[in-house]
């Protein structure tokens, strides 16, 4: 039974029996896993405080082929997000973060990109006060690297290039249409939302968080993503929730 030394992420866990608990966590090489951590239930257990939600952990475990479940041997916090005194903001972002994770990457599959979107996501969301920019960012990227966001490039009828001056998103069929093709149908995404679909794949999150996010193009895009996620996985999510009544009350600050 081979022994697994790896870069962590914790998603969500669970309990397991009277002193076990499941650990679901995204790492570089093996994509989402989830371990029996044993006895981590017990007030003296050494793997307990290092295996929270949101942690960034070295991990060591053990699995065997076939099975669904692996063992955890060891883990080290490297960082604790949500154990640094975070906001009531930051916590329910990246609870919302982790658990779009969750929902979109595949199990046992690796998934570098998924891994550094989320590390890279959680350092800028620790640093910064707004937290929207960041939200948009981290939702259209996990859309991309998932093969879940469509080319808004050009319109799918005529072939005009629509990112400088906005488009209409019809959603169920991933295209997008210029306005005169689009005839009043569909999502509008204005210049402005254009604009900032496109510097969210230029910059990394650390660069696009710090930039002031238009109130109508931010919507504009709320709307896109939550549409395309809500359209993948049949449903909104639950954390989801609280990041929207969150970001409510941010703005109106």
């Amino acid at each position: 039974m081979p022994i697994h030394e790896t870069e962590a992420i914790v998603l969500r866990q669970y309990p397991l029996a009277d002193s076990d608990r499941i650990v679901v966590f995204i790492t570089r090489e093996f994509g989402k896993m989830r371990a029996v951590a044993r006895g981590a239930k017990k007030p003296k257990s050494r793997l307990a405080g290092h295996l929270e939600p949101l942690n960034h952990v070295q991990l060591e475990f053990f699995s065997r082929e076939g099975r669904e479940l692996g063992y955890i041997r060891q883990a080290e916090t490297i960082h604790s997000y949500l154990g640094m005194g975070p906001s009531l903001n930051q916590i329910y972002v990246f609870t919302y973060f982790a658990e779009l994770t969750n929902e979109l990457i595949q199990d046992n599959q690796p998934n570098d990109a998924l891994f550094r979107l989320l590390l890279a996501s959680l350092r800028a969301g620790e640093k910064q006060f707004v937290l929207e920019p960041l939200v948009r960012y981290f939702e259209i990227w996990c859309l991309k690297i998932s093969g879940l966001l469509p080319n808004y490039d050009y319109c799918s009828y005529c072939g005009k290039y629509v990112k400088d001056e906005g488009f209409f998103a019809w959603m169920r069929d991933g295209q997008a249409r210029c306005t005169a093709c689009a005839q009043g149908r569909g999502f509008k995404m204005g210049a402005q939302a254009a604009d900032a679909l496109q510097a969210i794949i230029k910059l990394p999150p650390s660069r696009f968080g710090r930039l002031p996010l238009d109130t109508n193009a931010a919507c504009e895009i709320e709307r896109l993503t939550q549409g395309l996620i809500g359209l993948h996985l049949e449903k909104q999510l639950k954390s989801y929730r609280m990041v929207k009544d969150t970001l409510k009350r941010q703005s109106q600050q």
